[in-house]
């Protein structure tokens, strides 16, 4: 039943998007708690993503601050019988967001407040100084003990192995993504859900982190894909009872992993009660902080029946440092076997052109280092100045230094030579008509748009990061310091743009490095075999 707070006709569109929220928090719960008797306890919120939910088991009992001036009611739905066991879940049903949030929700990134003075003089030096604190954060990183697999017991034959129980329903796959937003490590979970599907698999998605989730009209319109809003209104520490449920109901025969923490505590749960579930992971990118997701990945190996690795840099880290057995770890790269071919187009960049086009693609994020980007920008003008060239940019993303960039192209005048698209910008085109690509982040594994542009005749510039001398040549790779970023950057440039013979060079190593990679299996080569075996419940 329903007590309504108040009896005041609700905006319609309100009244809906109340209705289907309540929907999806009442069908997470009811698959959680089958044999419970549910009481909601149901309040508007003033976040856009997080229902902030309370789930306490045990008999209701009304608190003053439940009747709040954003109370909205109460709904009960029964047990299977009079004396089932209450369960109370508290949730504040997240508002619609604004046209703003739907575009970014995440505040304006502002400067240290100790250090604004910095930045407000030298943008670069503020980096400099930033970069030091990373790097002896990673130096105290690289010290840590956590750096090994834990262990796991297979059990003893004198105590049975939990067996799968008997389904009318057609295998299915869980696949657990960070969010669903722009990144690459996103574009392959996005891609694993179209091959798990096109392999007979039904599909159930999850993201851990809360957020408007503005790519999840990307997932497959189809009747076996459902797209499940445990970030909204699931705690963390509820997901491993959850995946069980869930998996039991919905006869589900395989987790894949995309950065997904609570999935990684969800392993324990799968290996003791659910053994029969094959257990697959995708890792990108190892942090400086602490590793990162592969280093999480590292610690569960022994718990992983397959570790999807996109680098070589990757394979020797689960295999050195975690001792991950060399079968369960899988190089597979992003790459469409269709985008592989010997030879690529040319590259456009010529010695001593009188335009040069400079694109930036990439979240505007720290990781990626837009201001950093900028810099490099406002070298290059001062370049081409010097050499009779005319400059023009891009800069593609959406983030939190979003206003610090327009402020900065403005306060060095490059306002009207670098334009600022958002992420669904047409990349191929961009990049079609792109000389140079800037990668100048802190941390990559190996990134795409690297992939994307030389495809598209565009030469990247990166820093020395991640793996990213598994795809670029040595004189397309410049220093991570951000001063060292900036000055290597346009000297890269100016010697290519000098020299048509060291130009040759650099797009022979591209070329070198692209026989390389396209020699190697990709992602969806090593995924979809695995995706139709379980399909046809021959996993083993």
């Amino acid at each position: 039943m329903s007590e309504l707070a108040s009896q005041k006709p609700a905006d319609p569109a309100l009244a809906a998007h109340v209705a289907a929220s309540i929907a999806e928090a009442r069908g997470i719960y009811r698959t959680l708690f089958p044999t419970r008797r549910l009481h909601y306890v149901l309040s508007m919120g003033h976040d856009p993503v997080w229902a902030r939910p309370e789930v306490t088991e045990g008999p209701h009992l009304p608190r003053p601050q439940d009747l709040g001036a954003d109370y909205l009611g109460t709904i009960t739905c029964p047990g299977p019988h009079p004396d089932a066991p209450e369960v109370t879940i508290r949730l504040a049903i997240p508002r619609p967001p604004t046209p703003g949030e739907l575009r970014q929700t995440d505040a304006p990134w502002r400067p240290i407040r100790r250090l604004d003075w910095l930045f407000r003089a030298s943008p670069l030096a503020y980096e400099q100084m930033r970069h030091g604190a990373e790097m002896l954060r990673k130096r105290r990183a690289d010290r840590r003990a956590d750096r090994a697999a834990l262990p796991l017991g297979r059990g003893s034959a004198l105590i049975g192995t939990p067996r799968p129980p008997a389904s009318d329903k057609r295998p299915a796959i869980l696949i657990g993504m960070h969010w669903l937003e722009m990144g690459g490590a996103e574009k392959l979970g996005f891609d694993t859900v179209r091959w798990a599907l096109a392999a007979g698999l039904r599909v159930f998605v999850v993201a851990s982190i809360p957020s408007i989730q503005r790519l999840a009209d990307r997932l497959p319109d189809h009747p076996d894909v459902t797209f499940i809003r445990l970030d909204r209104y699931l705690p963390h520490a509820l997901w491993p009872r959850y995946v069980e449920r869930l998996a039991l109901a919905e006869n589900i025969r395989a987790v894949h992993i995309h950065h997904c923490t609570p999935l990684y505590d969800s392993l324990p749960m799968l290996r003791m009660h659910l053994p029969w579930v094959r257990t697959i992971d995708s890792t990108h990118i190892i942090e400086y902080a602490n590793g990162g997701y592969p280093r999480i990945s590292g610690v569960w190996s022994n718990y992983m029946d397959m570790q999807h690795v996109i680098s070589r840099e990757l394979v020797d880290y689960m295999q050195g440092t975690f001792h991950a057995p060399a079968g369960q770890v899988v190089l597979g790269r992003m790459l469409d076997r269709d985008d592989t071919a010997a030879s690529l187009p040319p590259l456009r960049l010529t010695a001593g052109q009188k335009t040069l086009h400079v694109s930036f693609i990439g979240r505007l994020y720290y990781q990626k280092r837009p201001v950093v980007v900028v810099e490099c920008l406002r070298a290059l003008d001062a370049w081409a100045t010097r050499n009779g060239v005319t400059l023009s940019a891009t800069i593609v993303g959406e983030g939190p230094f979003e206003a610090t960039l327009v402020a900065l192209l403005r306060r060095h005048g490059l306002s009207g030579k670098v334009a600022m698209l958002p992420g669904k910008t047409d990349i191929p085109a961009l990049l079609g008509r792109s000389d140079i690509l800037l990668l100048p982040s802190n941390n990559e594994g190996l990134a795409l748009v690297c992939y994307e542009a030389v495809v598209h005749g565009c030469i990247p510039i990166s820093t020395r990061v991640g793996s990213q001398d598994e795809v670029l040549p040595e004189g397309l790779l410049v220093p991570l310091a951000p001063r060292a970023t900036v000055r290597q950057t346009v000297a890269a440039v100016d010697a290519m743009w000098r020299d048509a013979d060291l130009l040759a060079r650099h797009k022979d190593g591209l070329q070198q490095a692209w026989t390389r990679l396209s020699a190697d299996p990709t992602a969806e080569e090593v995924l979809t075999p695995v995706y139709r075996r379980i399909a046809e419940g021959t996993q083993a």
